[in-house]
């Protein structure tokens, strides 16, 4: 299993017992992933400090060649911050291979653009001060960023508003630093960075997402060619590719969903039930009505912030909301789940729980280099 570990801002003994915990965290992670061979499994670590504050955040993220895991926690002191992430990590790691049935197919996926092809150099020193410039701005956000993009990608594919592969959340995130990168010294002051950011990645994504829908499939033949021969096994070379391709660009509904907290097999079989049942549903909603409930459920906002945010009147979110609500509950009981279930606030309960899955450490590294 490769590591990756990143320390940001942490004192001398955070620096010092951060590497050993983690090691010794790995020790009891490592004969559980026996099924997997080691050279496309990878953890990344990241423990982080805020600048004059001692609250401590660890962010964990374990890639699968059949998903990516995630767990993250915050506290006071590194090691039972690293203690308890790693646990949540391993509890969800058991159910994921739980629910395992088998490997996904091979996958020779299309080499896109990344942010470093798409952006020349910098033509002179004025240019690179402000790329550094702009990523000290948006680097605390990238996390945010990167979940939000790859939860409505999930949504699109699972709803077959965009063909499953046909768009990456690295490149719908490298086109969202792009796409910030041309604007952010006049980006409106009545936002914060982050909202300003995220609106652009609402942005992008509806726009490659329009686009996706109306492109010929990247592996469209013409009728007057011969057929490709069938896929072989993976060749060395096909070895050699998956180092390149990620496996969380495979997106699972299943990947959003939090682990029960009930100890009670029946109970924990009905709140995964209901956890599926209604991000299926969520998926299924407009655009619009999933962006008003994932603002209010999920990140905690007031109407008034998300009105701000989308453009819109207050009542109007207001009235989104109980139509968007009425419609989970109805999908609920249609699934026939418990009643208690399928109450609206039984359904903001769930959402705020939704997993959130960081940005990956190479891809921050690759974006700061990028913009180096």
């Amino acid at each position: 299993m490769k590591t990756i570990t990143a320390f940001r801002n942490l004192d001398s003994h955070g620096e010092l017992r951060a590497p050993e915990v983690i090691a010794e965290e790995i020790r009891q992670i490592e004969p559980r992933l026996e099924r997997f061979r080691p050279e496309l499994v990878r953890l990344e670590a990241t423990v982080t400090q805020t600048r004059g504050k001692k609250r401590i955040h660890a962010s964990l993220r374990l890639q699968l060649p059949s998903g990516v895991i995630a767990a993250q926690e915050e506290g006071f002191e590194v090691e039972p911050v690293l203690r308890k992430a790693f646990a949540d990590l391993r509890k969800r790691l058991e159910r994921h291979l739980a629910h395992l049935r088998h490997e996904p197919e091979f996958k020779r996926p299309a080499r896109r653009a990344r942010l470093g092809e798409l952006l020349p150099p910098a033509r002179d020193a004025a240019e690179a001060q402000r790329r550094a410039l702009y990523f000290d701005l948006i680097e605390e956000h990238l996390d945010a960023v990167y979940d939000a993009v790859r939860r409505e990608l999930t949504y699109l594919e699972a709803s077959g508003r965009v063909p499953a592969g046909r768009l990456t959340v690295r490149g719908l995130v490298d086109a969202v630093i792009l796409n910030g990168l041309e604007t952010f010294e006049d980006r409106p002051t009545e936002f914060s960075v982050g909202d300003w950011l995220m609106k652009i990645a609402h942005r992008t994504i509806l726009e490659e997402a329009r686009a996706a829908r109306r492109a010929v499939p990247e592996d469209a033949e013409p009728l007057e060619e011969a057929p490709r021969e069938p896929a072989q096994d993976p060749t060395e070379s096909d070895q050699e590719m998956f180092e390149f391709y990620q496996p969380d660009d495979a997106l699972l509904l299943e990947e959003l969903i939090a682990d029960p907290e009930s100890e009670d097999p029946e109970t924990t079989l009905v709140e995964h039930e209901t956890s599926v049942q209604l991000h299926r549903a969520m998926a299924d909603m407009p655009a619009l009505w999933r962006k008003v409930v994932e603002r209010l459920d999920i990140e905690g906002d007031t109407p008034q912030q998300v009105a701000a945010f989308l453009d819109i009147e207050e009542d109007e979110v207001k009235r989104i909301a109980d139509a968007a609500h009425d419609f989970l509950r109805q999908r609920l009981s249609e699934a026939d789940l418990p009643e208690d279930r399928c109450t609206v606030e039984a359904i903001r309960v769930t959402l705020a729980a939704t997993i959130r899955v960081p940005q990956p450490i190479e891809d921050r590294d690759r974006i700061q280099k990028a913009l180096s």
